[in-house]
């Protein structure tokens, strides 16, 4: 979205959810002033600046109020489309990602995984449990849209995935969560809105998924480098409790 200029800056919408305490005002008026030459003149180096003060923008809310705040901050760039149009995109960028030899993107200094694959263990462990009866689904932080346009891929029914959900107006997403935000307890709380079934298993491999980590009875924690969430896996259960 940043990379194809998508983002809805025409939207006093964006502008209005934009807003943090963690973004001094005066970035705000920049980024309005970027938007504005750009949008007249197609300037590139005003768009690229822009660029590079939201990407700065999610790291300091991220660093002072947490992954989660920052997380819920994303949902402007998702917004200004009708949801067909996400999913085409977010199929767009799937198909893309497997392609072999894929180098992950660099945005401004900062090195973005887009290692987005189908793996064959995981894939494998899903077949298992559907073909053992078990009723298996996907609770993600990304808009849900998108992660159905994928699903499939896995062989889980897209009505089977619970994400992030904007409110719609006039067919368009707004920069508005419908709660719960899909976001540690909060994807407890959103599965628990179809079934209240327990949960036997949970795999995770982000801080996201702490919260359904921690209310399954079995747990499988992937491990993609965070040295402090692979400490919580090695630990007691009650001291990861206590971290949370």
């Amino acid at each position: 979205i940043l990379l194809q200029g998508l983002i809805a800056g025409e939207l006093a919408e964006f502008w209005q959810e934009a807003e943090h305490d963690a973004i001094p005002a005066a970035d705000m008026d920049t980024w309005k002033h970027l938007w504005k030459i750009y949008s007249a003149q197609e300037d590139a180096f005003s768009y690229e600046k822009l660029v590079e003060g939201l990407i700065q923008a999610y790291d300091s809310i991220s660093a002072r109020d947490g992954l989660e705040a920052a997380y819920r901050w994303t949902r402007i760039l998702f917004c200004g489309m009708p949801e067909s149009e996400l999913a085409g995109l977010a199929r767009h960028v799937f198909a893309e990602n497997q392609e072999p030899g894929l180098a992950p993107l660099v945005i401004h200094g900062k090195r973005i995984d887009n290692s987005i694959r189908i793996r064959t263990p995981l894939l494998q462990l899903v077949q298992a449990f559907q073909t053992a009866g078990w009723d298996v689904r996907i609770v993600t932080a990304s808009p849900e849209c998108t992660i159905q346009t994928a699903s499939p891929s896995f062989g889980i029914a897209p009505e089977k995935v619970r994400g992030m959900r904007l409110e719609v107006e006039n067919g368009i997403l707004m920069p508005r969560i419908i709660e719960p935000m899909t976001f540690d307890g909060g994807k407890v709380r959103a599965l628990r809105e179809t079934t209240q079934e327990k949960l036997r298993f949970a795999a995770g491999d982000s801080f996201t998924d702490l919260g359904l980590l921690m209310d399954a009875e079995n747990r499988l924690l992937v491990d993609r480098g965070n040295a402090k969430l692979r400490a919580l896996g090695k630990s007691p259960r009650a001291q990861i409790v206590d971290d949370r």
